[in-house]
């Protein structure tokens, strides 16, 4: 499964402004409309990816799953630590993308489709599956356990360290996308620290105990 680059596709840089993404949009159905290329054979192709690429780089909450997890947006419920995620809908499954042939070492497929729509495009050939798990504070400093849900379902149980620190690291090997050979890449886990909100009298006497000792 390849990599498809939203950004790309509407032909804006990735800090483009918010309120700017509509504009860009608009401008680019210009460029892609089906009724204004009635001999393109790829104009409805086109608009279709671009029509996607919209919906989710338009919409903030999507744009900012979208620019943490990639490809995998849709699951990143998955891996917030409360299980779950929403699998999602693709809507070029089932679309012959080969009809229209292989980009240059490409290899066919979604990635040659929007490299010859759009000029470029990467593959995911490590297999490499970027995720972030929230944890409090406590378990970071005392160590403990958390659950997450993997895509497929499978429930993983991940043993913190203590005294684990905000953007800690984990490799799960094995446990990433299929490479398409029957082996699969790493599943990089990114702890985040999140600290409470409310403390009570006590607790915040024994953090200044900790502070001064």
């Amino acid at each position: 499964m390849a990599f498809i680059d939203y950004y790309k596709i509407l032909g804006v840089a990735k800090d483009i402004p918010q309120k700017d993404v509509k504009r860009a949009y608009l401008k680019r159905t210009k460029q892609f409309h089906p009724d204004l290329h009635p001999d393109d054979p790829k104009a409805k192709a086109k608009f279709q990816a671009l029509t996607e690429a919209y919906d989710v780089i338009g919409d903030p909450e999507k744009r900012r799953k979208y620019d943490q997890y990639g490809e995998q947006w849709r699951q990143a419920d998955a891996f917030n630590g409360a299980g779950g995620g929403s699998g999602g809908g693709n809507p070029f499954e089932g679309f012959d993308f080969s009809r229209f042939g292989s980009g240059s070492g490409s290899g066919g497929g979604f990635s040659s489709f929007f490299e010859q729509l759009f000029g470029g495009g990467r593959r995911v050939n490590t297999g490499e599956m970027q995720a972030t798990v929230r944890i409090d504070m406590y378990t970071a400093l005392l160590g403990g356990e958390v659950m997450i849900q993997l895509n497929d379902g499978t429930r993983l149980k991940l043993k913190i360290k203590p005294g684990t620190q905000p953007g800690a690291k984990v490799r799960l090997r094995g446990k990433g996308y299929d490479r398409g050979d029957g082996t699969f890449g790493d599943l990089i886990i990114t702890y985040q620290v999140e600290l409470p909100t409310e403390l009570t009298d006590r607790q915040r006497g024994l953090l200044r105990q900790m502070q001064t000792a």
